[in-house]
């Protein structure tokens, strides 16, 4: 989910990655946005190679989480890694305490045990229910890139407080839009 959001973004600024040996990124301004190419439980291997490469000080990771529900997105600073692999890595490199969050929920397959789960492909037409979630995951990644996280997450805050009910800012749900 993290590797479709990062794709949206570049493709909607007309951007493309390059590649390298253990990362694929996308150098804009003073912003990297990365694509680890090892397994996901070594991928803070290759964001430590990355870090020491630019001098990155500042990082925040777009990942899929199962214990949210299919299309809901959460945004934090801090938190465990929640039993996410990937995550676990990423502590090796970044303590938990800064490493800053857009979480989007996967939900769980009771049938499918979690690996599997998240290692299989996603069919086009659950593709297309994702699509407002990606999109508005990239609308702040926009904000982050353009401003910083704090300004992101006070967008995140009116997106929450307009999906409870009370539209003060104006965003759509991703689930609402799909209703």
């Amino acid at each position: 989910m993290g590797f479709a959001c990062l794709d949206a973004w570049a493709a909607k600024h007309g951007k493309r990655f390059a590649e390298d040996r253990n990362y694929d990124f996308l150098s804009v301004k003073d912003v990297v946005l990365l694509k680890p190419k090892t397994f996901m439980n070594r991928s803070g291997m290759a964001v430590k190679e990355a870090m020491q490469r630019w001098q990155i000080s500042d990082s925040l990771v777009v990942y899929d989480d199962l214990e949210l529900e299919p299309c809901i997105i959460r945004i934090r600073r801090g938190g465990g890694d929640g039993g996410h692999n990937g995550i676990k890595s990423l502590f090796s490199v970044i303590p938990p305490d800064s490493l800053k969050r857009i979480r989007i929920g996967i939900g769980r397959d009771a049938a499918l045990d979690p690996a599997d789960y998240v290692l299989q492909s996603m069919p086009e037409q659950e593709w297309e229910s994702f699509r407002p979630t990606i999109d508005l995951a990239v609308r702040f990644l926009d904000i982050y890139i353009k401003y910083d996280f704090n300004e992101m997450l006070d967008e995140f805050s009116k997106w929450k407080k307009s999906y409870s009910g009370d539209k003060v800012s104006g965003i759509i749900s991703p689930q609402e839009e799909n209703k």
